[in-house]
């Protein structure tokens, strides 16, 4: 009978402790649970963090603003009076030959920049002469009342400016067309045979060659030398010079590459003058009927010299 009881009681405890313990299986799907609401509310936490940062570049990229969330103002600079800080010398003025001429009634400026893609506007009756560094191009009058607008000059990049001295303090001159201002007005008092020529400009840039691609030979050139300003042949690596070339002072000739001209008169050497900027025109050198052209290698096959039309 003790036998049966305890083998009845060992049988409820052992059940018992079965209930109590829940399975294996069961922990690890509600640990799986866990993990997967974890993730999910991770990322809508990140989801929602990327909306908010993008609604906000959206934003700020949509502001067109400045400083304090002003909206930023881009406004056209008004013409600007060029003689607005311009000192006159007075019983002076440019001729149409370009010199500086005593006249006790005249004023005019020093030179003022000028760039021929843009127009300019003078308010007085006056005079405008062009220039391409010290070379001086011409002279034009403009004598009528009110406010001209001056001839284009593309081979030129600065002027001067004569009046009348009396009447200097009506002058202004504009970087712009000013309204009312009217153009075609200009007379050009320089005669044809005086005009200079001023910058070389490509579009006019036409002719005989008289030496290019077709005189690249070892025979037209001397490699590895330069002539210096002395007229002494120094060597020089890759750079070239080229066998005498004719030359008649009163004609106009271009190069299309930066070189240095030597000069000659027979055999006599006269000097050499640098050219940096290219295509230019040839420096006229009276007495000279040779050159030589020294020039850099890169250039070879760009080198041209043009007896121009």
């Amino acid at each position: 009978m003790r036998l049966l009881l305890f083998i009845i009681l060992s049988i409820i405890v052992l059940v018992g402790c079965n209930q109590e313990q829940p399975p294996e299986d069961e922990n690890a799907i509600q640990d799986e649970t866990s993990e997967e609401n974890t993730v999910e509310d991770d990322t809508e936490e990140a989801a929602s963090s990327e909306e908010t940062d993008t609604q906000i570049e959206d934003k700020l990229e949509g502001d067109d603003t400045e400083g304090y969330g002003k909206p930023e103002k881009s406004e056209e600079q008004p013409p600007e009076d060029l003689l607005s800080d311009v000192t006159f010398k007075e019983g002076f003025w440019i001729n149409y030959k370009g010199e500086d001429d005593a006249r006790s009634h005249m004023a005019r400026t020093d030179f003022i920049p000028y760039d021929p893609k843009k127009d300019y506007t003078v308010t007085a009756a006056s005079y405008v002469s062009y220039y391409y560094g010290e070379e001086f191009i011409k002279t034009n009058n403009y004598g009528h009342g009110g406010s001209l607008i001056i001839e284009k000059v593309p081979e030129a990049d600065r002027v001067m400016l004569s009046i009348e001295k009396s009447r200097k303090d009506e002058l202004e001159f504009y970087n712009a067309a000013m309204e009312d201002a009217v153009e075609g007005e200009e007379v050009n008092t320089t005669p044809a045979e005086l005009v200079g020529r001023g910058k070389l400009v490509e579009e006019n840039l036409a002719g005989q060659i008289m030496f290019g691609q077709e005189f690249l030979s070892e025979e037209n050139l001397m490699r590895g030398e330069v002539i210096d300003e002395n007229g002494n042949f120094a060597e020089t690596e890759n750079h070239a010079v080229t066998e005498a070339l004719e030359y008649n002072p009163s004609a106009d000739y271009a190069i299309t590459v930066p070189a240095s001209i030597s000069y000659y008169s027979g055999s006599e050497f006269i000097e050499t003058i640098e050219i940096e900027d290219a295509p230019a025109y040839i420096p006229r050198v009276e007495g000279a009927n040779y050159i030589n052209i020294s020039f850099d290698e890169e250039f070879i096959y760009e080198l041209n010299v043009i007896e121009m039309e």
